[in-house]
């Protein structure tokens, strides 16, 4: 009997000696100082980038390059807060500051280098264009490029090119927007057109000689032959101006 007295003893005083372990290292835990990794530092400034740039996150490839080791820090609530810079740089190699704060208070800063690359759909030039010449397949193709200087206002489909020709000469490889195209002209100074006056029923018809290129729609000068007078009229097509009176 006092052998299994013994043997119950010494299970309790085992169990009771485990629990005392384990809450003792549960303390401890709560206590201790806390590691913040350049994974974790790294990680914080591609996810900050990702959420202010304007390109979706398929687009950016982003590389984050942090100088510094794994950084003790006391126990505590720990915060994070990522800062770039105040230019509103889109891509490219952008700094970005870490405020570390523990308990609200601040704690430690630390600086961040990156480099931001954009992967855009672009129209470029396969051929060298001269002005005035008609943008067609040949001479053109869509590219897919990454940069560091993405194009705001490029064309994105060779669609929004062909069949308008070159506003200037553009050598091979250049990417096009829309300010280095235009509309080619539905009409051409010293075209021949009929003027056209409309008012309710009556109609008046008069030759008339184009004083300017113009596209359909727009506002041309033009010459009446008859009257000698020159006149304003809006290209119906290419054959006919319309004037108002």
């Amino acid at each position: 009997m006092k052998i299994r007295n013994n043997i119950i003893f010494l299970k309790h005083f085992f169990c009771v000696c485990l629990s005392t372990f384990f809450l003792m290292g549960n303390i401890a835990t709560a206590s201790e100082t806390q590691v913040l990794t350049v994974e974790e530092i790294e990680k914080g400034a591609i996810e900050k980038l990702v959420s202010i740039l304007p390109w979706e996150k398929d687009l950016l490839e982003i590389n984050v390059y942090y100088k510094g080791e794994d950084i003790i820090l006391p126990p505590g609530k720990k915060e994070l807060f990522y800062k770039t810079g105040g230019n509103n740089q889109r891509a490219g190699r952008i700094p970005l500051t870490l405020q570390i704060k523990i308990n609200g208070n601040f704690y430690k800063r630390i600086r961040i280098n990156s480099r931001v690359l954009v992967t855009q759909d672009v129209v470029k030039t396969i051929r060298s264009v001269r002005k005035g010449e008609m943008i067609s397949s040949d001479n053109i193709q869509l590219e897919t490029i990454q940069t560091e200087r993405p194009w705001k206002n490029a064309l994105t489909s060779t669609d929004l090119a062909i069949g308008f020709e070159a506003g200037r000469n553009l050598p091979v490889g250049k990417i096009l927007t829309a300010k280095f195209i235009k509309k080619p002209a539905l009409v051409s100074r010293g075209d021949k057109i009929l003027i056209l006056a409309e008012k309710g029923s009556m109609k008046i018809t008069a030759p008339g000689i184009l004083k300017e290129d113009g596209f359909e729609g727009a506002m041309v000068q033009v010459l009446n032959i008859e009257s000698k007078k020159v006149i304003y009229g809006r290209i119906m097509d290419a054959n006919t101006v319309k004037v108002t009176f």
